[in-house]
């Protein structure tokens, strides 16, 4: 029969009998990583993101937000899109170690692209054969192609299942390979192997309870078959990119899919980060505008902290500057530091889909720390309290309430147009989050008309919050507020506090900031 992508919401079904830990597992298929990271340039047809280090960031941090931290990530196969390229193994090695960085035991399957099975156990450590994770057994195939894609598994390998099952009773069975087993893909290409109904009772004779394949790139619904659950994850390289949550609960098994691509129309990013950045870690403008785009934003800001474009790494992060004014005078008599090269590079990039600002703080005078010349000019000023008084942090909650409401009132007599992150300033400092002061601020911002960041960059915004803002006509500004390439574009936890905060998508436009 002709398989289709199938349904894409959560499934689940009984894990016969069986008593296990927990245990989530990352699922992610078809990469096809490319030397230069490629993502959809603009006007393209075909929407591609064929960064796989990115990708797994991306992917962990679409968890984090849902509180899942996964105890086992799993990629099956077509990890390179030419397996053959001379750069080949540097990439692989890549992504190597940004599955190392995530801490989390990973297991890896070779596919069709990826030209040498014995490569990628060399790589990733990942051997065929058993490998057991969380209190279920893993089984890794190695299927071998042939010129033309064709694969059949090999008699050992056929017998692999049994034996296990055999040596290790009562040990839950998850087999991992390249290639969908069933249901059946009527097609010319060699999607399945040759031999898969063979495959099949191998399993089922074994007592496998679950088959994860990738290859298929619209992927197969979770379905069973003679006791085993068999599921093709959808290819990640390709709109909507997805990947897929498997909970294994001893009891139970629940698979769900994830996209990064946003399918909600008039996502604005208005607070996205630079290569100009001291605080950043990969971001760079040209790659978070091409991301962005990819994955559905409709428009996104580049906005630099003025402070670090003003003055060097060590007088920046000092914050003396908040209370010295000459430190600040001899910044803006000296050059004004960086501030012109990045209106350059701002000029470079402005578009229809790009827009450029400015993230200021305050002085200690309780003017913005902006030269008079560095006002004018920019699409939007995000006013931020980082610090009072030249500190990050007050000594108790109840002088960091007043000395925040202090600067937020002084920060909202300024031409701001978004105040970032509010009540953030509380968190970072080890202090409450005071609720009882949000309909003061929210009161305070539609005085001004001034928008209220929703941003989750080390940051966890309250939905009373934002209904206080939506109470008396506040508008919203969605901003990933991106240090890292995984925030870019980021925009499924903004969606789900909007929800928990009463608003629906059709409301967007009405209730969204937009410059």
């Amino acid at each position: 029969m002709q398989a289709g992508p199938g349904p894409r919401g959560p499934w689940s079904a009984p894990f016969a009998n069986m008593c296990r830990p927990n245990l989530d597992i990352l699922v992610i298929a078809d990469t096809h990583h490319t030397r230069r990271g490629d993502v959809t340039p603009p006007g393209a047809s075909r929407r591609t993101f064929r960064d796989g280090p990115l990708f797994v960031r991306k992917a962990l941090l679409r968890l984090k937000h849902e509180g899942i931290a996964p105890g086992l990530i799993v990629l099956l196969g077509d990890l390179l899109e030419d397996g053959r390229d001379p750069s080949a193994e540097a990439e692989l090695g890549k992504l190597a170690e940004e599955l190392q960085r995530a801490n989390t035991p990973f297991l890896v399957v070779p596919g069709n692209h990826d030209a040498s099975a014995e490569r990628i156990a060399r790589i990733f450590g990942c051997a065929p054969g058993l490998h057991e994770a969380g209190g279920y057994g893993f089984l890794v195939f190695h299927d071998r192609y042939e010129a033309d894609d064709r694969t059949c598994r090999s008699p050992d390998d056929l017998a692999l299942p049994a034996a296990t099952a055999a040596q290790r009773p009562g040990l839950p069975l998850i087999a991992l390979q390249h290639n969908p087993l069933h249901p059946r893909i009527e097609e010319p290409y060699p999607y399945m192997p040759e031999n898969a109904e063979a495959i099949l009772a191998s399993y089922r004779a074994a007592g496998v309870v679950l088959s994860l394949s990738g290859h298929y790139h619209a992927g197969q619904a979770v379905h069973e078959v003679n006791g085993t659950l068999c599921f093709t994850a959808p290819a990640a390289c390709e709109a909507p990119y997805r990947f897929a949550r498997v909970r294994l609960d001893g009891r139970r098994i629940a698979i769900r899919e994830l996209a990064l691509q946003m399918d909600v129309h008039g996502l604005v990013d208005v607070h996205c980060h630079t290569e100009m950045a001291y605080c950043r870690h990969d971001v760079a403008a040209e790659a978070d505008a091409a991301v962005a785009r990819t994955l559905g934003v409709q428009r996104v800001c580049l906005v630099e902290h003025a402070f670090q474009l003003y003055l060097p790494p060590e007088a920046a992060w000092s914050w003396r500057w908040q209370t010295d004014a000459a430190m600040v005078q001899r910044a803006f008599r000296g050059g004004r530091g960086r501030m012109d090269e990045y209106r350059r590079l701002a000029r470079r990039l402005r578009s229809e889909f790009v827009r450029a600002g400015l993230e200021a703080d305050l002085l200690d005078s309780g003017e913005l720390f902006l030269a008079g010349e560095d006002r004018p000019g920019w699409d939007l000023i995000v006013g931020a309290i980082h610090a009072v008084n030249g500190e990050t942090r007050a000594r108790s909650q109840a002088e960091a309430e007043r000395l925040f409401m202090r600067d937020a009132e002084r920060l909202l007599a300024q031409p701001i147009n978004v105040l970032a992150h509010p009540f953030r300033f509380f968190l970072r400092g080890g202090h409450r989050r005071p609720a009882h002061l949000y309909a003061a601020l929210a009161g305070l911002l539609a005085a001004r008309g001034v928008a209220a960041e929703i941003n989750f960059h080390v940051n966890a915004p309250d939905p009373r919050f934002i209904e206080e803002c939506l109470s008396r006509g506040v508008k919203l500004a969605l901003g990933s507020d991106a240090h890292d390439m995984a925030e870019v574009g980021e925009f499924a936890p903004h969606l789900r506090v909007l929800s928990e905060a009463g608003v629906k998508p059709a409301e967007f436009a009405r209730v969204l900031y937009a410059p």
